[in-house]
């Protein structure tokens, strides 16, 4: 049961099972059988999923866009605890960046194995993994593919 918010935070921004599984557009019954959800105890039966996951699962199930998703968890925000939204808004901020460093660092690599020799690719990974996958700043964005 990970935490996605500060001890401190309230739990009321976030929604539970039943709420997720609408905004995911899923039965809860699938939500509650699935074994790597991650939950918070929020009272003494209710469980939440806090919005990084409720967008990781909405990435896993492709029933609604994370755009919807996202925009849905923040309506749920609204509603729920409108002292909260900057900080729901944050994590799906969160979630969306570390969701575009990743599709970067594997369009560097799919694109070093097309272009560059295993020995390169190989430190080229190296690199990205004792970075933590963070690509460095001369190579971020879209650069042009040489012509060949």
């Amino acid at each position: 049961m990970a935490r996605g918010a500060d001890s401190t935070d309230s739990l009321q921004a976030y929604p539970n099972i039943r709420a997720a599984a609408e905004i995911l557009g899923v039965a809860a019954s699938t939500l509650s059988r699935r074994a790597d959800r991650s939950v918070e105890r929020r009272g003494e039966r209710d469980r939440v999923l806090p919005a990084a996951e409720v967008l990781r699962l909405g990435a896993v199930f492709r029933r609604r866009s994370l755009n919807d998703v996202a925009h849905d968890l923040l309506e749920h925000a609204r509603t729920a605890a409108p002292d909260e939204v900057q900080r729901i808004e944050n994590e799906i901020e969160a979630f969306f960046e570390a969701s575009v460093a990743a599709d970067q660092r594997e369009q560097l690599l799919t694109l070093a194995r097309r272009l560059l020799p295993a020995d390169l690719c190989a430190q080229i990974d190296t690199v990205l993994e004792e970075r933590g996958g963070e690509l460095p700043e001369a190579i971020q964005g879209h650069p042009p593919l040489p012509n060949h």
